[in-house]
């Protein structure tokens, strides 16, 4: 009731039409403005987010190339044998990994980044989408690296990026050395490989593989070991 006479008072003298006339100004004046910062927050939200799925899809890729090598082939299979042979070699020696210079490490890894790049520009994908996609997998191996380096060796950048999980830490690297190499299979973050094992993905994949096609998992002399060596403290 107060505000009704006090308004019904002040209409008269202008004073209300004025009051309004610069409130309507005010916001005429500051609508474009916020108008065009929501679009860039959105825009801005829109990228971070296609970055981040072309950084996890990588860690996806990481896995499967990953996980094909170290379960199924044989050292003496052709084209793939030399790869096969790295990784069994890399599960009895991981540090041995270190001493490979960057090229003979991730020329593969590279090659494969700069033909996805080509494809996917190519399909019209999303710069900010194709780009982290394509940088984690010329990334990869050298992160995977990273992950069996001594902690003070790395810079201090790469170390805070691992303790964030954007890129693999040492920690989360170690389960799958120390579980006979059937777990955490990606190599480039922290964050898919607990979703994927949450899920049993390797585990049902290799099922399916089994049931259809009757090819089982390799069996790999280190891994005979290590579970002997289990055994033997059982």
């Amino acid at each position: 009731m107060a505000f009704e006479a006090a308004f019904e008072i002040l209409e008269p003298s202008g004073v209300v039409q004025a009051i309004m006339q610069a409130v309507d100004g005010t916001l005429a004046a500051v609508q474009p403005g916020a108008v065009a910062t929501l679009g860039l927050l959105g825009t801005g939200a829109l990228i971070a987010g296609q970055a981040l799925a072309g950084w996890l899809l990588a860690d996806l890729g990481s896995g499967v190339i990953h996980w094909a090598q170290d379960r199924y082939g044989s050292p003496r299979w052709p084209l793939v044998g030399g790869i096969v042979r790295d990784t069994i070699r890399h599960h009895r020696k991981p540090m041995g990994f270190l001493e490979k210079p960057v090229l003979a490490r991730s020329a593969r890894m590279i090659g494969l980044s700069l033909v996805v790049l080509a494809v996917l520009l190519l399909a019209g994908a999303p710069l900010a989408f194709a780009l982290p996609l394509s940088a984690g997998i010329f990334l990869s191996n050298e992160i995977h690296a990273a992950a069996h380096a001594k902690a003070r060796s790395l810079p201090g950048p790469v170390r805070a990026l691992q303790r964030m999980g954007l890129i693999q830490s040492p920690l989360h690297h170690a389960a799958h050395h120390r579980h006979l190499k059937n777990v955490n299979f990606c190599t480039l973050t922290d964050w898919v490989n607990p979703v994927l094992e949450r899920a049993r993905f390797w585990r049902r994949l290799e099922a399916v593989i089994r049931y259809a096609g009757g090819i089982r998992t390799r069996r790999d002399p280190v891994v005979r070991r290590q579970q002997r060596r289990r055994w033997k403290a059982a």
